[in-house]
């Protein structure tokens, strides 16, 4: 299956009133869980709808699980179907800080089938274009026949321990490098990585705009990372997928979106990543 990745603002602004386009503001803020409904309260993209990452986009945490675990498929198809979402549909995904949690909404839609882009350099961009915006609400949602969920793509804590002794994968962590090196962790009980885990930064997929850079540099760098350049990396050679994590499976997904936009094949997430791992790491010290 090819994944679409990105999308400008011009071609959105071209697309704006067709049928099948839906638009989906998934500002998010992780110290302010009100601010993302605050936002697009005061200004959105003409008929975006706003989606709450924290509960629609995630289930309940729990002790055994990450920040933000996947919701169930029965309740992520209905909410699909609520967003006016069906196999038919464009899908247009932004927020206003590069992707990094547009990333996630991308990610679990573009495993159902759906037609899915996130906006290159987010609500800033377009903003910056001169294009339109809106305080009012978009009207007449129609509710779709729900389509079949399911997580094709979602690596569990089960088959990150099982990879130690069998070498199913290269881990591919996304968060900040001085959280990686263990050097500052604010969010989790424990500090540090994965043992074997590599580090990219998500950030490190953009320009200072925060816009995506160019792709075949991209390319360069994730190739330079993981052993080899262009078809020789590591991942290919040794046959190994990349599974991806950051801190609670979120921005895991942007190196993902990156990753594909390069001209790679990525898809995996261990969901549950450093926050759930640091809670197995807590329960194995008290034993």
């Amino acid at each position: 299956m090819t994944i679409k990745t990105l999308i400008s603002v011009d071609e959105l602004a071209s697309m704006q009133g067709q049928r099948h386009l839906v638009v989906l503001d998934c500002r998010f803020y992780l110290t302010d869980l009100e601010k993302g409904a605050r936002v697009y309260n005061e200004s959105h993209i003409p008929d975006a709808i706003f989606v709450d990452l924290h509960s629609q986009l995630a289930g309940e945490e729990s002790e055994l699980t990450g920040r933000h675990p996947l919701p169930s498929a029965a309740r992520f198809s209905e909410q699909i179907s609520n967003w006016g979402i069906d196999l038919n549909s464009e899908v247009v995904v932004y927020d206003d800080m590069g992707g990094a949690f547009a990333a996630r909404a991308w990610w679990m839609l573009a495993q159902q089938g759906i037609s899915v882009r996130v906006l290159n350099g987010g609500f800033p961009e377009w903003l910056r274009s001169g294009n339109k915006v809106t305080q009012n609400l978009p009207e007449n949602i129609v509710t779709r026949v729900p389509i079949e969920v399911s997580f094709p793509w979602l690596i569990h804590e089960e088959q990150i321990v099982t990879s130690f002794e069998s070498n199913q994968y290269i881990l591919l962590d996304a968060r900040m490098k001085d959280r990686f090196n263990g050097e500052n962790e604010n969010m989790d009980p424990v500090a540090g990585h994965i043992p074997g885990a590599l580090n990219r930064p998500f950030f490190d997929n953009l320009d200072e705009k925060q816009t995506f850079k160019a792709a075949n540099l991209i390319n360069t760098e994730f190739s330079a990372l993981l052993g080899g350049g262009g078809s020789d990396l590591k991942m290919k050679t040794t046959n190994l997928p990349v599974v991806h994590y950051c801190g609670s499976g979120v921005t895991a997904c942007h190196n993902i979106l990156a990753m594909n936009y390069a001209g790679f094949e990525a898809k995996y997430v261990y969901v549950g990543s450093w926050s759930q791992w640091a809670k197995r790491m807590v329960r194995m010290l008290r034993l």
